[in-house]
């Protein structure tokens, strides 16, 4: 028993040394483990020979005695089972998403994209977690349309409090090529900061041709960095109006984060006013109780009526935005969160 602590000190100072601070180490109360590699695309090696060798790199990144098993022999990939000893299971940290709408993750358009991303991605996660991840690659997955999209995945474990996140959201309009990249290239500048690492922005048709905004990031919560109208107008001078009034309430508080867009959509004939935000870092939104019967009537009492709820209410409302709202119009008021 001497012996055997003695080696288990051994391999926990090997960790240190090694960085693997954040890793727990096996001892005297360790109990068995088992993490699941699924849809990992087939190798030179065969399925057994792959979850060893998927074994052994476990134990060379975490320390941690462990075995593979190859469980699932599929046309996606294979899927395997680490089985490995410690104190408390590993915290997995991954750029996989399980949640929101099917396809989401699978973003790249050709495989030779997604994989000229790994090596930034890979120096980006041990940035975060101060690990080496057990798996990078990508994964193809045919949509509804029959176009395969690809998922960078970059996969292993670590203690942080940013984990990789996703927010997405169908985007207002139609907005053009040149246009898309503007408001992809902003939102990494706008939103990268201590708190939040921008890693990936798309603007593209989901499985079901919605047009949808997605954004992959390092941060704290999923569904983070949202668009939305925050106006529809009848066009783009009216939308104008609106980008000038949502610049001006942005000159009053410069510690919220916001973008604002003018999009033509067709689908309305009209325009919007898309606000691209941080939801945890925004605005209240309220529309007022008044109901207008054209953009011109809205426009006209816009200034009176915004008095009115600035006078009467405890709430400091910075802005209002005329918006169609059915057959009638309405203001949407923007307040200082409270």
């Amino acid at each position: 028993m001497k012996f055997l602590s003695s080696r288990l000190k051994y391999f926990a100072l090997v960790g240190i040394l090694l960085g693997l601070g954040n890793v727990p180490s096996a001892d005297a109360s360790s109990r068995s483990f088992v993490y699941w590699a699924k849809k990992i695309p087939a190798s030179n090696q065969n399925c057994h020979e792959q979850a060893k060798a998927l074994a052994e790199r476990f134990t060379q990144i975490t320390g941690l005695s462990a075995s593979g098993r190859c469980e699932s022999i599929t046309q996606k990939g294979n899927d395997l089972s680490i089985r490995y000893e410690s104190s408390i299971p590993l915290q997995v940290m991954t750029t996989v998403t399980e949640i929101g709408f099917p396809g989401q993750g699978y973003e790249f358009s050709t495989q030779a994209q997604c994989e000229s991303k790994i090596p930034e991605e890979v120096e980006v996660f041990r940035k975060i977690t101060g690990n080496e991840p057990l798996l990078k690659f990508c994964r193809g997955q045919e949509n509804y349309y029959g176009l395969v999209r690809w998922a960078l995945v970059v996969e292993g474990f670590g203690n942080s409090d940013k984990k990789s996140s996703w927010a997405s959201s169908l985007f207002p309009g139609q907005p053009p090529r040149g246009l898309v990249e503007k408001i992809k290239n902003e939102t990494q500048l706008e939103f990268s900061d201590a708190v939040t690492n921008i890693r990936h922005v798309f603007i593209q048709d989901d499985e079901h041709g919605h047009l949808r905004f997605t954004v992959n990031y390092y941060g704290k919560f999923d569904e983070q960095i949202k668009a939305f109208s925050l106006a529809s107008v009848n066009n783009l001078s009216e939308c104008e109006e609106a980008q000038s009034e949502m610049q001006r309430v942005k000159s009053q508080s410069q510690q919220i984060k916001t973008l604002s867009y003018c999009v033509a959509n067709p689908y309305h004939r009209g325009a919007d006013l898309v606000a691209v935000v941080d939801v945890t870092r925004w605005y209240e939104t309220r529309q007022a109780a008044e109901t207008f019967s054209s953009y011109e009537a809205c426009a006209i009492e816009k200034e009176n009526i915004i008095k009115i709820y600035q006078t009467n209410y405890s709430e400091k409302v910075l802005g209002g935005f005329c918006t169609k709202w059915g057959s009638h119009w309405k203001i949407n008021l923007l307040e200082v969160r409270s």
